[in-house]
């Protein structure tokens, strides 16, 4: 019986686990590395058809300034 619970449960808790982590990847890190590209290129990337086309991109920065941001304050704490 607890094995047939336990094969219910793996599907349902790999499901909510994809779900967490594809919202942190897209919302977290997406939008700290759009926000911080807008801020260093004073608003003129990414724009329009760029957002589409350089996804990679601006999650790629978001996940450098994020890291970044952890190893400066964890040094100076």
């Amino acid at each position: 019986m607890e094995e047939l619970a336990e094969g219910a449960i793996k599907p349902i808790l790999r499901l909510i686990r994809f779900i967490l982590i594809e919202a942190i990847c897209e919302f977290l890190i997406y939008w700290v590395g759009r926000l911080f590209l807008l801020v260093m290129t004073l608003g003129n990337y990414p724009r329009g058809k760029q957002v589409e086309e350089h996804e990679g991109r601006i999650i790629c920065t978001g996940f450098i300034v994020i890291i970044l941001s952890v190893i400066l304050i964890s040094m100076y704490v």
